[in-house]
């Protein structure tokens, strides 16, 4: 496993990893400008890092990035193909946004020195000592400053998806480069994709490498354990038959509780450690569309709830509080739509895990517009709602766009996401 490093890291950073991971040899790239290259220029090509690489591809490899190294590990494997060389088993890519995407993080390049290091230790995990120790500035800033420099050049060009499956990784208290912006990777294979959360921040790789590697060892193994009790698994099948869903269901049967949602040939399954949870997927441009859920449900522990895009707009919107229909219609134009989508999929997860036959108009969320997770209200006699927290999650499928809202009763959750192959844009 060739590993890729995060800007103004070095070899090093994989050292955990080598030492966690026995099974497997792990090759950490030596950027130019660090460590054992320190006396070298900190400019680097994804030509020169290819060149590296394309001799061991006779024999199985995987790639794995992080941040920054993501998007270099990306670059690396289209480089590879376009030299029509074996490409990677998989791709392993770590608190880094999807390369069509613009990094926040990277207009500081342009910020004085100070103003620099502030960002990326507040932002990204990067040493405090930075702001106080003159030697270590001196020493990282230059090869910093071209990493940050070489992030904002870079220009995403489109090709045909990669053909080996993506595996994302992201780190709970990762605020620069959380779940819903990873999902973004599963657009850039047709092999399948796997969204993978680590407790830690978001340079997890070289804090919590013992975490990381089980995932990987997973990963390459096939295990696929219980849901943890601060984790919800989320699997996504498109018109695969019974079959395919009847296997993710005994895997877990008598060992987490399942929730289940269908909208348009989409299959959402969610299962969780805890008691309840409430899932639900709609296809995006049929926000107001869908059909609203039966106000009764299948007994504990498999919730099921569907959508059908050919019913009228005005029952769709029926199952908002009017607070929400007032927030949507007051929104941009433009915005409208998405808005309901997000409205009408939290509502339908929530009352899913509710499961007590609600009225969904008498339920609410306070702002449409804020990221989340959103925290319902509820009118009389619903005052339990509270409890739930709705996280949303923007799947790209080869349908087109669809969000998938999942309900849980906790402030935070840890989110594990399958798609299968033939999902993969």
């Amino acid at each position: 496993m060739f590993c890729l490093p995060y800007a103004g890291g070095g070899a090093s950073a994989y050292t955990g990893l080598l030492r966690e991971l026995t099974d497997l040899t792990v090759v950490p790239i030596q950027l130019p400008g660090r460590e054992n290259r320190i006396a070298e220029p900190p400019a680097f090509t994804i030509h020169e890092i290819a060149d590296e690489i394309a001799p061991a591809t006779d024999a199985p490899y995987l790639l794995y990035g992080h941040s920054m190294g993501a998007r270099i590990a990306f670059e690396v494997a289209r480089e590879l193909r376009r030299r029509g060389l074996p490409g990677p088993a998989g791709l392993y890519v770590g608190g880094a946004h999807p390369p069509h995407r613009k990094v926040p993080l990277a207009a500081s390049a342009d910020l004085p020195d100070d103003a620099f290091i502030d960002q990326l230790v507040r932002r990204s995990g990067a040493l405090p000592e930075l702001k106080h120790v003159p030697e270590l500035r001196e020493l990282l800033l230059p090869v910093l400053r071209a990493d940050f420099a070489w992030i904002k050049n870079y220009r995403y060009a489109p090709e045909p998806p990669l053909d080996c499956r993506i595996v994302a990784f992201t780190g709970l208290d990762d605020g620069e480069v959380g779940a819903e912006e990873m999902l973004g990777w599963a657009r850039h294979t047709t092999a399948g994709f796997h969204l993978r959360t680590l407790r830690g921040g978001h340079l997890f790789v070289k804090d919590r490498p013992a975490d990381l590697a089980a995932l990987v060892t997973a990963d390459l193994t096939g295990r696929h354990a219980p849901p943890e009790p601060d984790e919800v698994h989320l699997w996504l099948d498109q018109d695969s038959g019974p079959a395919s869903r009847d296997r993710v269901l005994r895997h877990y049967d008598g060992q987490a509780t399942i929730a289940v949602s269908h909208a348009d040939g989409l299959t959402l399954l969610a299962a969780a450690a805890g008691p309840e949870v409430g899932a639900a997927v709609l296809r995006a441009g049929h926000s107001a569309t869908l059909s609203p859920p039966p106000h009764s449900s299948p007994p504990h522990p498999t919730t099921a709830l569907s959508g059908s895009p050919g019913e009228t707009a005005q029952r769709g919107m029926a199952e908002l509080s009017a607070a929400e229909r007032e927030q949507i219609e007051d929104a941009a134009e433009q915005d409208r739509q998405w808005l309901a989508l997000r409205a009408v999929a939290a509502k339908r997860a929530l009352l899913a895990a509710d499961g007590q036959g609600a009225d969904p108009a008498l339920a609410g969320f306070p702002d449409l517009a804020d990221p989340g997770p959103w925290r319902a209200q509820g009118g009389p006699g619903l005052d339990r709602l509270a409890r739930w927290r709705v996280v949303h999650l923007t799947l790209h499928t080869s349908r087109g766009e669809a969000l998938a809202a999942v309900a849980v009763p906790y402030d935070r959750v840890r989110l594990r996401f399958d798609m299968p192959a033939e999902q993969a844009e």
